[in-house]
């Protein structure tokens, strides 16, 4: 009886020293995988600018993620991100990996969704791939407003909020003729000091 008994313990117990070695295997894979998959930004000193790995084609020059302790500098970073595209040369997945990036889960665990929510939807990236489109971005300015100050001051405001509107001229390239656009975002970060992404939006401040 004894004999039965000890047979049947053996069974869960592999089971259980199979279900550990998966756990890590899955562990040790996670931290394997390129750090723009997961939003984190390269390692580097405050206020230097460092590069982020990106899966699939080789990703555009300036689609860097800075390490600064500069709020203008991040968003004029963002914005470029956003409006910086090559149809030929990168995936739509792999620019919304890049502009996820800008934002820290741990800081604002819901800032990654809205930075890709400045980026086209998928079926106008497909329209503009058909039509071999790309553009650049030139004239970046990034300023703060009365509005943006006042919020930045507001007590109820996070440690090291600060919130910028930035602007450019885009130059559009499509089926080989270029139109120029203005763009703008209002874009918000938390420096504490490095700076990270926490919110933006189309809309002018008011």
């Amino acid at each position: 009886m004894r004999r039965v008994t000890n047979s049947k313990l053996v069974v869960p117990i592999v089971i259980l020293i199979l279900l550990v070695i998966v756990i890590l295997a899955v562990v040790i894979g996670w931290r394997d995988t390129p750090q723009v998959a997961h939003g984190e930004p390269g390692q580097s000193s405050p206020g230097r600018v460092t590069g982020t790995s990106t899966p699939g084609p080789a990703p555009l020059s300036v689609w860097v993620r800075p390490a600064t302790t500069d709020p203008a500098e991040y968003a004029i970073a963002f914005g470029t991100a956003i409006w910086t595209y090559n149809t030929a040369v990168h995936t739509y997945a792999q620019w919304q990996n890049v502009v996820s990036s800008f934002a820290d889960s741990l800081e604002a665990p819901d800032s990654a969704p809205i930075a890709r929510s400045m980026l086209p939807y998928a079926s106008q990236w497909e329209e503009l791939k058909a039509h071999g489109a790309r553009a650049s971005l030139r004239d970046v300015t990034a300023t703060t407003t009365p509005k943006l100050e006042a919020l930045a001051r507001d007590p109820r405001a996070p440690k090291g909020w600060h919130a910028l509107l930035v602007r450019g001229t885009q130059d559009n390239v499509v089926d080989g003729a270029t139109t120029r656009t203005e763009r703008h975002v209002t874009v918000s970060v938390i420096c504490r000091p490095v700076c990270t992404f926490w919110s933006a939006t189309n809309e002018l401040p008011q």
